[in-house]
């Protein structure tokens, strides 16, 4: 059977959790035969998942895994092409989650990037 496990992870400044700082989710997929062996196996993806990096201002920064946000079986009989892995209900306007193609992740320039990064700190 395969999952999906949503893992939360959060920055870390001198072993402490900065909840000011950026933190992300990794959607990861499990293979187990059960629910309790694909939370075994999510939580050991989760604690595997640490990144370090120098932030603009030299604070060395360490992304670590928090816990899981989600762990959820995939009800497909197989994984492929356009596979439904995950899906999230959405309370009310969802058109407002829909963004042009230019604002997708896979075309973002480093240049917007950048340019959001600035705006979330102005």
């Amino acid at each position: 059977m395969w999952f999906m496990a949503v893992l939360v992870r959060g920055a870390h400044v001198n072993g402490i959790l900065d909840d000011e700082r950026l933190g992300d989710m990794l959607y990861c997929l499990v293979e187990s035969d059960d629910a309790q062996g694909a939370h075994e196996q999510a939580l050991a993806i989760g604690q595997e998942a640490s990144d370090t990096y120098e932030d603009e201002d030299g604070t060395t920064v360490t992304i670590a895994f928090l816990g899981l946000a989600d762990l959820t079986e995939i009800a497909a009989a197989a994984i492929g092409h356009g596979t439904e892995v995950y899906s999230q209900l959405i309370p009310k306007k969802p058109s407002e989650m829909v963004v042009p193609k230019e604002e997708l992740t896979v075309f973002e320039t480093d240049e917007d990037a950048l340019e959001d990064e600035e705006g979330d700190s102005a």
